[in-house]
């Protein structure tokens, strides 16, 4: 199996969410977007999607046990809360394109904010 998996293999959330457009994220990183913060509530619906290890680790999983998994708990703790989070409006739910070891770590220290970054509508190629 590739890093991305195989249509038949990943999780229905996955397909329906993450594989119903693209986007580039390091393009998403230049655009000039405002910072406004955000309830983290708002966003935890991320941390019991399978994102990693493809698709068969959830964020909250690495919370639960971070000796098993080690790596994504080392990168979770060097996420800098400085950056803002980016995220899409998508079927009816905020996404988080890129920043989910930034949500868990501030999820892990008992934030109840985050600062976010909303992508338009234009930066997002829907398939």
């Amino acid at each position: 199996m590739t890093s991305e998996g195989r249509a038949d293999d990943r999780p229905a959330i996955i397909s329906s969410y993450w594989y119903a457009f693209d986007w580039d994220v390091e393009a998403i990183w230049k655009l000039d977007l405002p910072v406004r913060t955000m309830g983290l509530a708002d966003l935890l619906w991320h941390l019991d999607v399978p994102v990693w290890e493809d698709y068969r680790l959830t964020p909250r999983q690495v919370l639960d046990d971070p000796v098993r998994h080690a790596g994504e708990h080392a990168r979770m703790l060097a996420a800098d809360l400085a950056y803002p989070i980016d995220i899409f409006r998508f079927r009816s739910r905020w996404m988080i394109l890129d920043g989910i070891h930034r949500l868990l770590k501030a999820h892990m220290r008992g934030h109840k904010q985050i600062a976010v970054r909303e992508v338009p509508m234009t930066a997002i190629q829907y398939r």
